[in-house]
């Protein structure tokens, strides 16, 4: 089951992010926005230094992929390891801890890119 992201229908996509800073390589997310405005169901878990995008301005690439429809998820683990309130993050962000994306990554339906 995938807690937070609707079950069932077409093969969806989980794209991890664990790089972190606007300054840092965008192509991942612009991939991610991509896929998004083509229909395509994706969720982008932030791990590790990927975390700091999940800070409102962050990003534009994030901005666009979330007007699109896309799912953003941070792992609170990470949040709390560098020091980020989850009351401040971007609007809709889910802050889920890992027992919630091993569900996910075991889904059959869907499929898993790691960055």
């Amino acid at each position: 089951m995938t807690e937070g992201w609707e079950s069932g229908g077409p093969p969806r996509l989980l794209l991890i992010e664990s790089q972190g800073g606007p300054e840092r390589d965008s192509e991942f997310r612009r991939d991610a926005t991509t896929r998004v405005l083509t229909g395509q169901a994706v969720l982008l878990f932030l791990v590790q230094d990927g975390v700091v995008l999940a800070v409102p301005g962050s990003d534009e690439d994030l901005d666009r992929f979330q007007k699109g429809g896309g799912v953003l998820a941070a792992d609170g683990f990470s949040l709390g390891q560098r020091g980020l309130d989850t009351e401040l993050l971007r609007p809709e962000v889910r802050v889920v801890g890992m027992d919630v994306v091993a569900g996910w990554i075991l889904d059959p339906a869907v499929r898993v890119m790691w960055h």
